[in-house]
């Protein structure tokens, strides 16, 4: 809660929902209509590029793949007080990070929101006296 807020008081939030899932099928498809290549072409470049970008990354790598942006793995470690006993074991988990390019920053910067009506005030449930649950006839 915020600062000063009055006991009790609570906050709303709002939170993106995906719409719908796009399988990789679909995609290569979806992607095959603005090219001459076919899906099962799309979908066999895709997975090469996967792999090679596996490799890379692996390798320490930074991957640019132009206005759709970049991938790099970081890591960070535990500390040690000297150099001497620092040991590579002391890595946490890595992971990989993607930075935007220049294509999808200018997607985000242009988004705008909706309120979904499947998402109600609870307060107004109160009032009707509905319940969370159908009923069933």
């Amino acid at each position: 809660m915020s600062k000063g807020a009055a006991q009790g008081a609570q906050l709303y939030y709002g939170q993106i929902r995906s719409m719908e899932k796009t399988t990789f099928k679909k995609l290569c498809k979806l992607v095959s209509g603005y090219c001459t290549a076919k899906p099962g072409e799309v979908e066999l470049v895709i997975d090469g590029l996967i792999y090679v970008l596996c490799m890379l990354l692996e390798s320490g790598n930074v991957i640019q793949m132009g206005e759709f942006g970049n991938f790099r793995m970081v890591a960070g470690s535990k500390g040690s007080n000297t150099l001497k006993d620092f040991d590579p074991m002391m890595f946490k988990k890595p992971r990989i990070v993607f930075t935007p390019g220049a294509m999808l920053r200018q997607l985000i910067s242009g988004t705008s929101y909706d309120r979904l009506d499947a998402f109600s005030d609870p307060e107004e449930k109160k009032e009707e006296g509905g319940s969370d649950r159908p009923e069933i006839e």
